[in-house]
């Protein structure tokens, strides 16, 4: 079975299996999964390697956002 067979329960669940696979595949120090209505842009999940620049549950405007 792979990774992509797999049913999750939830977002956070399967974040947590991605960021699993991408800390390892990937050389970069944060990355983060975000979800965003178009008015506010809330961060679900982070993984910052070695310098903390995004935590999880940070919140900001849609249109401060980039």
């Amino acid at each position: 079975m792979s990774t992509l067979d797999i049913e999750y329960a939830n977002v956070e669940e399967a974040a947590e299996t991605v960021f699993n696979i991408l800390k390892d595949s990937i050389g970069v120090n944060t990355f983060f999964i975000a979800k965003n209505d178009g008015y506010t842009v809330d961060v679900l999940k982070a993984f910052n390697r070695e310098k903390l620049l995004l935590e999880e549950g940070f919140q900001t405007e849609f249109n401060q956002s980039y």
